[in-house]
């Protein structure tokens, strides 16, 4: 398969798939406008009884996001949005109702970015810097209304649906008070958040820059995941030259060991993007809305 022209700059991509993107939804997700026809209808039809699913049962690109996600296989899709709103139940004190102002709000300064550019096979990259959290100003449970609000940007996109993220854990400057709050609840319901709530393929996650303290919290982890997900998990330490060999160096900071100038683009910058497409991030969200 042909890789991804690199990019100097952001581009918020809502439209049709590109070219790469429709090579790789053939190879990987079977994505043919047969096929698409035929999911499309047979989720519409397994969604008119489901009481959980109040609205969106006719909003297509919505459903095209789900079918993504699961190879168009309709009942995969079905259960899928089943388990994202049993879970926004379960978790609403913090997952309900994501809400694109969450990427302005600047106690997140620093904890999370997007890399301007996807990498070398289309994905986007999300970063997530521990060093610049502070529990005593922003609670553990927000990450998670910080992220999602990330994340809903990030599936509008319909290369995003196809090729997937994935996400970077740096563990620099890790200090004690926030390793006690990586507690095994918290740990279970991350594990849980990422691989079974995030409305996007993930296709790794990889920790860097990790003490020695942190692995329990990382072993942890692993052990809640299935074997297809643990495999997802890469602990690289302070080696980048580990990292380089998933990720190119031409897509990464110079912080890493890329070779990438300004690469980073700020979550209060990404709502300036997502703000364009206001009407679609909230759409979404009502797809997903949950009774009380």
């Amino acid at each position: 398969m042909t890789q991804i022209a690199l990019e100097k700059s952001f581009h918020f991509e809502v439209e049709e798939p590109s070219d790469f993107g429709k090579e790789v939804a053939l190879k990987e997700l079977r994505e043919t406008p047969e096929n698409v026809l035929t999911a499309l209808k047979r989720l519409k039809y397994l969604l008119e009884n489901e009481t959980t699913v109040c609205l969106g049962k006719d909003n297509e690109k919505w459903l095209m996001n789900l079918l993504r996600l699961c190879k168009f296989y309709p009942e995969s899709a079905k259960e899928k949005i089943v388990l994202r709103l049993e879970l926004k139940k379960k978790y609403s004190n913090f997952l309900n109702n994501s809400q694109i102002t969450e990427l302005k709000n600047p106690k997140n300064k620093g904890m999370f970015c997007v890399l301007k550019q996807r990498d070398h096979l289309g994905r986007r990259v999300v970063i997530q810097r521990i060093e610049n959290w502070k529990p005593s100003e922003v609670d553990k449970y927000e990450l998670f209304r910080i992220y999602d609000a990330i994340a809903n940007t990030l599936r509008l996109e319909p290369d995003t649906q196809i090729n997937g993220v994935i996400h970077i854990m740096d563990f620099k400057n890790v200090n004690f008070s926030q390793i006690l709050q990586m507690t095994p609840n918290f740990v279970k319901i991350l594990a849980v958040y990422i691989f079974e709530y995030v409305p996007l393929r993930v296709k790794a996650y990889h920790i860097i820059n990790n003490p020695i303290s942190v692995k329990p919290v990382i072993q942890l982890g692993k052990q809640l995941l299935s074997a297809k997900n643990r495999e997802r998990i890469l602990v690289h330490g302070k080696d980048m030259r580990e990292l380089h060999r998933y990720i190119s160096v031409d897509c990464l900071p110079k912080c890493y060991g890329g070779l990438a100038d300004d690469i980073e683009l700020d979550p209060s910058e990404l709502f300036d993007i997502a703000k364009t497409r206001e009407t679609e991030f909230n759409t979404f969200q009502e797809c997903e809305s949950i009774g009380d």
